[in-house]
């Protein structure tokens, strides 16, 4: 099964690399995962790039919490990884395991996040506790930076459900800019499925 994926992947490297624009569509079609984490290209330029995404990486809609031309707030969603994937120089893209993520203090509503052409979330932080760390002091300050510069995405190949639900309040929340201390949070236990059912 891994030789066959890896064969397809290898593939559509392959041709992507001979089309071009086409990659990503292509790689959507191709996969067998529910999503597709990618690291931008200026980003994997380096021949030693190696990033290693972990599970619970929160990705959301850039909209989140921001009215739209009516008023109310715009359709948001999000979604959190279930599997640690690594992402290469040679394999920038890679499918991954997902749930949804509903918060209603964030405006993710979504139980269930559809494909739709052009919807890319960008990764935002980790779960940690009843919410979502988005300063990710555990992790390595260069997975960090590609988080916060919007150099990881992710695009949606079919159906993203069995949500994860948060209960972080306002206060959860940073300010603007200044940050809230988050230790608390980073100490409970996540409700990831992944980690209920740990390996």
């Amino acid at each position: 099964m891994h030789n066959s994926t890896y064969g397809r992947t290898a593939l559509l490297f392959a041709l992507c690399a001979a089309f071009g624009g086409a990659c990503k569509t292509a790689h959507a079609q191709a996969a067998d995962g529910p999503t597709t984490v990618c690291v931008t290209e200026q980003a994997a330029q380096q021949p030693q790039t190696l990033v290693v995404v972990p599970s619970g990486t929160v990705f959301a809609t850039d909209n989140s919490g921001k009215a739209n031309s009516t008023g109310h707030a715009a359709p948001a969603q999000a979604i959190v990884t279930t599997e640690t994937i690594t992402l290469t120089h040679m394999q920038p893209c890679m499918v991954a395991d997902a749930s949804s993520v509903v918060s209603h203090t964030r405006h993710w509503l979504r139980e269930k996040v559809r494909p739709h052409n052009g919807l890319v979330l960008h990764a935002v932080g980790e779960v940690s506790g009843n919410g979502v760390d988005t300063d990710m002091g555990d992790e390595d300050a260069s997975l960090r930076d590609l988080i916060h510069s919007g150099a990881l995405s992710v695009s949606i190949n079919r159906t993203v459900q069995d949500p994860v639900f948060l209960q972080e309040s306002d206060a959860d929340l940073p300010d603007a800019g200044d940050g809230v201390d988050t230790s608390a949070s980073r100490d409970a236990t996540s409700d990831l499925p992944s980690q209920r059912h740990a390996h």
